[in-house]
């Protein structure tokens, strides 16, 4: 299977490696700065699940220039959605399907507005990885699962081939058959995750001792949950209750990706997370007090490290 990532963070190159050594053709589809970092480094995983390498990745930066591509994985960060647009247009043929594993619904959207819904299958990632200061993978929990699935009857057999091939590789991976389902599971989660820890700054195990931060965690569950079944997804208690088991299953020290990336200063995934979460509620009319506050106060705390 011939495999285009684009996105090659620690998200794309985790999961690029392990389908390159389960003989998968993949090409890292990065921009110049990436590029040159990989020609000198190569690309590694520092995993408990095995360390593995590519010496001399397939690197590509002009996407007019890259080989046939059976699908098209993308890892960008949510807020890069709309700039990756052009450089799907130049990948993607009368044979390729995209498969996106970012975090949140919104992008789902964006993609079948400009490539139709026959082309975008589903899918996530539940990982916790990011880049050391050599742009090597530095995966720091044994959880590495890609989960992906139809959205239209016609992409059932391509599926089918990629759970073959994803078997095969050192990795987990999940052929879903109710995958709108699962992303939206992700997406309450995370949404509730990333907001408590992030706005709180703190790590989820000093979360989890008070009663009251276990209480705001709840209450942004449910919040999500009550937009999941406006939008017709079948989120149900049972949900709720797999969410707080994955909390408590988290080492202490864990925290989200978007406070990560709020403690380095970056660029987080606010907009396209509790943003997203608050405008499908006001099209409900859904009346959601704790996920617009957090929204609230993590926006104005961003306006000021971005002054």
């Amino acid at each position: 299977m011939n495999i285009s990532i684009v996105g090659a963070g620690a998200l794309g190159s985790y999961f690029g490696i392990r389908w390159s050594k389960a003989d998968a053709n993949v090409q890292f589809i990065v921009r110049e700065k990436r590029a040159a970092q990989l020609q000198e480094n190569g690309l590694k995983i520092n995993s408990r699940n095995g360390d593995d390498q590519i010496e001399n990745p397939v690197i590509v930066t002009d996407p007019t220039q890259a080989a046939p591509a059976d699908i098209i994985v993308v890892s960008v960060k949510g807020y890069h959605m709309e700039s990756v647009i052009d450089t799907l247009e130049k990948l993607v043929d009368a044979h390729t399907y995209i498969l996106p594993i970012l975090n949140g619904v919104k992008h789902y959207d964006v993609l079948t507005n400009h490539f139709g819904k026959e082309k975008v299958l589903g899918g996530l990632a539940n990982i916790i990885a990011t880049l050391d200061d050599n742009g090597h993978v530095k995966h720091t929990s044994k959880i590495d699962e890609i989960r992906f699935g139809p959205l239209d009857e016609g992409q059932v057999d391509f599926c089918e081939q990629l759970a073959e091939i994803s078997a095969a590789a050192n990795m987990t991976s999940i052929y879903s058959d109710k995958i709108v389902t699962d992303i939206w599971y992700k997406y309450m989660f995370i949404t509730a995750f990333s907001g408590i820890t992030t706005v709180s700054n703190m790590e989820i195990g000093e979360l989890l001792i008070h009663e009251e931060t276990k209480d705001i965690i709840q209450q942004l569950l449910h919040e999500m949950r009550q937009i999941a079944v406006c939008e017709k997804v079948d989120l149900t208690v049972q949900h709720l209750e797999k969410a707080w088991k994955t909390l408590y299953s988290l080492p202490a020290s864990s925290t989200s990706s978007m406070h990560q990336d709020y403690r380095k200063g970056l660029h987080v995934e606010l907009e396209h997370l509790q943003g997203a979460a608050i405008e499908l509620a006001s099209k409900h009319q859904l009346d959601i007090p704790h996920l617009t506050t957090i929204y609230g106060i993590l926006k104005a705390k961003i306006s000021l490290y971005k002054s």
